[in-house]
């Protein structure tokens, strides 16, 4: 009797809502359900057109959402491709060393900028602006990465990536942020500049940090244009050129190189599909690691969706 009675008394409690405030739950759920779906739609056409054979796929007038028979010979053919693996293994490479470096002069250079008491901080902040908002082009860079000795390296992927004047400067504005009362304390005590920022600053900025680390790695992974305008050797090509070349051919261009007669070619393209299965089992692929990796980090990331409005 007394659940009964708790209960009653939780319904009486419970905040009436208006017939405008439930119209308006309605209009708000609709909106939500639809953004959900435009987003969600989208991936599902791409796994399941990845998934899709050449006979079905024209059945379907090439529009295919979930595969009655679902093939898995589009991955078949594009995990052959023998320089695949060696492209993981330097997209990763210049994901977790492009971090690195973005992190080794961002944190203390927005450590740094964020002291008052700098000498010429002014000019230094208007030097990293400058900087930031005009860009020498292509061609310059081009010069300057060859002036390097970069071209034809895998080092010319990590080696730009020393910094961001960008990232700098949400470091900057949440250092300036900070309780001054912890840093007074630490300057009572005695401690240094390095070891305010060492034991102070850097642990009150892991969420920031952390934020960071996902859109540079994000963009690491992501990146081909730098690899197509500066690495011609293939085994040093990160995992989306290969693909991004691999998304330009035509399986039936392939597929006539390597097939004997015309009823092996038939036969490949009745399993295999058409370039279109192929180009989004190239999507799915590009996309499978970094889809691993967010449900660990969504925190972060959505953390960093308003970093970068907080002012200082």
């Amino acid at each position: 009797m007394a659940k009964v009675k708790a209960v009653r008394t939780q319904r009486k409690n419970r905040i009436r809502m208006t017939h405008e405030d439930r119209i308006y739950q309605v209009f708000i759920y609709t909106i939500v359900t639809l953004v959900t779906l435009l987003c969600f739609v989208p991936l599902i056409y791409v796994v399941g057109m990845s998934f899709t054979s050449m006979m079905e796929l024209y059945e379907k007038n090439n529009f295919v959402l979930i595969p009655t028979h679902p093939t898995i010979e589009s991955y078949k053919y594009i995990l052959k491709q023998a320089n695949l693996y060696t492209g993981f293994l330097v997209s990763v490479f210049r994901t977790v060393f492009g971090v690195m470096a973005m992190l080794v002069f961002v944190v203390p250079g927005g450590y740094i900028l964020a002291k008052q008491e700098m000498p010429g901080r002014r000019w230094f902040m208007l030097f990293f602006i400058t900087t930031m908002l005009i860009s020498g082009g292509t061609i310059p860079a081009y010069m300057l990465i060859k002036s390097l000795g970069l071209l034809d390296s895998i080092w010319v992927y990590v080696i730009p990536a020393f910094g961001s004047v960008y990232n700098m400067l949400i470091i900057k504005i949440f250092v300036e942020g900070m309780p001054q009362d912890i840093i007074e304390s630490a300057d009572l005590d005695g401690a240094t500049e390095i070891q305010k920022m060492f034991y102070i600053s850097i642990p009150l900025l892991v969420p920031t940090i952390c934020a960071l680390s996902l859109f540079t790695g994000v963009a690491h992974w992501n990146s081909w244009f730098d690899a197509l305008l500066y690495v011609k050797t293939v085994s040093k090509q990160p995992v989306q050129l290969l693909i991004h070349q691999l998304f330009n051919r035509t399986v039936t261009s392939t597929n006539m190189d390597g097939a004997g007669n015309l009823q092996a070619l038939i036969s490949d393209m009745y399993r295999a599909g058409t370039d279109i299965t192929i180009k989004m089992a190239c999507v799915v692929i590009a996309m499978l690691p970094i889809m691993c990796v967010y449900p660990f980090l969504q925190k972060y990331f959505i953390f960093g969706m308003y970093t970068g409005s907080v002012k200082g």
